[in-house]
């Protein structure tokens, strides 16, 4: 996310926004655009735009830290010093790249903002920044993790826990997966599969299982 028209100076504390600051960034990405821009032009004539900008940044977002507001007021002044007469005078695309080439890096260290995974989604919106099969638009893998980080549990991310019951491996629990099982039933030394349950014997609690899904497609 390229936050437009404003950038920062090279020597920035590293990580000033803290997780609800990351929140805010990810989920009102573009109140935070407006007051930020906002800022930055009522102060970039005055004498001390960083001053300005802190308290003007603090009146229109309220719950952000002061330390990710500083990392914001140190971006304006990179904005003033190396992209105002390009964003002034030319396109908008113009002036967004020269922030990102002369001020994004900066702001990112202090601001703490790491793409950990590699994804190619950094942590303001990825809600496991240590998973690549995490992150926001990723496909489902049926690992019971939330994949494209919506806060849902969707068909494609449930855990595929296939199809234990069906021991014939026909795709079907029926009579011919009973009698397997029932040619180990009271099993207790390495059952394998008919032992439902996990607990080292096949047994009635296993039986109670198998019956419970007979008639199942798999």
């Amino acid at each position: 996310m390229v936050l437009c028209a404003l950038m920062y100076s090279a020597f920035a504390i590293q990580a000033q926004c803290d997780e609800y600051d990351l929140m805010l960034l990810c989920d009102s990405a573009t109140q935070v655009d407006i007051a930020t821009s906002s800022a930055g032009l009522d102060c970039a004539f005055d004498p001390d735009p960083a001053g300005c900008f802190t308290t003007e940044a603090t009146i229109l977002l309220p719950t952000m830290s002061a330390g990710c507001i500083d990392c914001f007021a140190q971006q304006a002044n990179c904005v003033l010093d190396n992209c105002a007469t390009i964003c002034a005078f030319g396109s908008t695309a113009a002036c967004d790249a020269c922030i990102y080439d002369n001020c994004q890096l900066a702001f990112e260290d202090c601001a703490g903002i790491v793409d950990n995974d590699n994804d190619t989604h950094n942590n303001i919106c990825d809600c496991d920044d240590n998973n690549p099969l995490q992150h926001p638009g990723a496909a489902g893998t049926n690992e019971g993790i939330d994949n494209n980080c919506n806060g849902l549990m969707e068909v494609s991310e449930i855990a595929d826990l296939g199809c234990p019951t069906d021991l014939s491996g026909d795709g079907i629990v029926g009579a011919a997966d009973l009698v397997v099982f029932l040619g180990l039933f009271g099993c207790d030394t390495n059952c394998g599969a008919p032992d439902l349950d996990g607990d080292g014997l096949v047994g009635v609690s296993d039986l109670v299982i198998l019956l419970g899904s007979i008639g199942l497609f798999c």
